[in-house]
């Protein structure tokens, strides 16, 4: 079992200063006071004033990070969502306040970790299940052509390693319930920009729909990653409603403590039900076919998680229902239910060559002629792969005519992870995806009130995620960070419960 925190640090502590010590203590401070006032001063005088109000409040920032790298994932909470408005390029490549967020916040924890030597593994199912994943990988090196496209991919799954850890072993009851507040902030801020771009028609012209609206699109440039990101974190915002307004509104409670918690709780759970509406309501106008197949999906998880009493309920509103549904009109606007519908007339054409093109088929044709690309890829090295993160550099050679655009992955996660990883990453990464898949379900059975709904969030976002990546890719825009942490939090309980289960307590 590690040893507390506080413990470690009095074993740590030094002996009395002597007047020696303390004198160059305080000569050192002062130079260092003195070096940061002439600093800040140059900096006043040769940069601008918002260059020099981002270097102090980055400085800050980076400092509560050091000290508390919970901060950090707060931080990247909104970084996620609104860190593509400014980018950086360095050497080619574009690098957000997501990226360099994520790589301080978990330079910070791993240097805490060291430094009271503490575990930097923590003991679940998806760890290794995440390991063998890694493993195989870096075992589709082998045939990689671009390294740097190879790395990249390498590095993402490393820092939702991290980021796993980090909010699976560090996250107190204080902080995950702090971290769960910025994600439903700043998902319901996405989901307000969304529906001011719908009605206030802003956007591309290639995103207007039915001559009067704006296909919803956030700040992630296309309306299919925005709406993943809001159904990754819909079910987070229902599932946390549902389950703690108990909590939030205990009627009969006196004691003056039991107010204080069920104020706060009251706050929490009216920014669950605005954060759900206006999530639900930014997914449906972004008109996305992938991302309401994966809302249902999550929705149906979270309600088999939710017991028998809920299934036996939805049995009985559905033989009430039936019957008066005949004469009812649809929940899904028409022009919608039809852009559902008319996708699967086009699955298992052999030859999308053959497909005359339109306005109304276009994205389904595109996908169709990536899918075919990735299994030319897979059929060529059906093992290993063409090689970790060389989608892309390869697609050329395979490309259906009339779509040579690699589009970076092929809209299936599936599909890409066997043309580029073969039979070895795809074994691993369905262990992966099951691994998560049981370690929520699991969680969001055994746990009670705020817990639970973190839980219940979490499993409904695997069910999002599984369903949505069977017809596009969500580990891009950085939101692999985000499954990282709601996945994270779901386990927090287990791993923080198992040194007193291993103490015989």
């Amino acid at each position: 079992m590690a040893a507390p925190i506080g413990a470690v640090r009095s074993r740590l502590r030094l002996a009395p200063p002597t007047a020696i010590s303390v004198w160059v203590t305080r000569y050192v401070t002062s130079l260092g006071g003195v070096a940061t006032i002439i600093l800040l001063g140059w900096a006043l005088s040769r940069l601008s004033l918002s260059i020099c109000l981002a270097l102090v409040i980055g400085g800050i920032g980076l400092l509560a990070i050091l000290r508390r790298p919970a901060i950090g994932l707060y931080a990247l909470a909104f970084a996620i969502p609104f860190g593509s408005i400014r980018e950086v390029s360095v050497a080619g490549a574009s690098i957000g306040v997501s990226q360099a967020l994520a790589v301080v916040t978990i330079a910070a924890w791993l240097a805490q970790r060291l430094s009271y030597r503490r575990p930097i593994i923590v003991r679940s199912g998806i760890t290794w299940a995440l390991a063998a994943y890694l493993g195989a990988l870096l075992v589709a090196l082998w045939p990689a052509q671009d390294i740097a496209l190879a790395a990249k991919e390498i590095a993402k799954w490393v820092e939702f390693a991290a980021i796993f850890a980090l909010a699976a072993g560090d996250l107190g009851e204080r902080e995950t319930q702090g971290l769960v507040v910025a994600l439903l902030l700043a998902g319901a801020l996405q989901g307000l920009l969304g529906a001011y771009q719908f009605f206030q028609q802003t956007g591309p012209p290639g995103f207007v729909l039915l001559g009067r609206f704006m296909r919803a699109h956030g700040t992630f440039a296309q309306p299919n990653p925005y709406a993943g990101y809001l159904g990754l974190l819909l079910p987070l915002a229902y599932a946390t409603a549902l389950s703690t307004w108990r909590q939030a509104w205990p009627f009969g409670a006196r004691r003056r403590g039991g107010r204080r918690r069920s104020a706060a709780g009251r706050i929490v759970w009216v920014l669950a039900v605005a954060s759900a509406l206006t999530m639900a309501a930014g997914l449906v106008m972004s008109w996305s076919r992938g991302a309401l197949l994966g809302a249902l999906a999550g929705a149906a998880l979270v309600l088999l998680a939710l017991g028998r009493r809920v299934w036996l309920a939805l049995a009985v509103a559905a033989l009430l229902i039936t019957p008066l549904s005949a004469g009812m009109p649809s929940l899904l606007p028409e022009s919608l239910a039809e852009r559902i519908t008319e996708t699967v007339a086009y699955i298992g054409t052999s030859d999308v060559t053959a497909v005359e093109v339109n306005d109304a088929n276009f994205a389904t044709i595109e996908r169709l002629a990536h899918w075919r690309a990735a299994w030319l890829m897979f059929e060529r090295r059906p093992w290993l792969g063409v090689g970790t993160g060389q989608y892309a550099a390869v697609y050329p050679s395979v490309a259906v005519p009339r779509w040579e655009d690699p589009l970076g992955h092929a809209h299936n996660v599936l599909l890409n992870v066997m043309a580029e990883g073969g039979l070895l990453a795809l074994a691993s990464y369905l262990g992966l995806m099951a691994a998560a898949v049981w370690a929520t379900w699991r969680a969001a059975r055994g746990a009670h009130g705020s817990q639970r709904g973190v839980a219940l969030g979490a499993l409904g976002m695997m069910g999002h995620l599984l369903a949505h990546n069977m017809v596009d890719n969500l580990y891009v825009h950085e939101m692999y960070l985000l499954v990282a942490m709601l996945l994270g939090m779901a386990v927090t309980q287990w791993v923080q419960a198992r040194p007193a289960v291993d103490s015989g307590e």
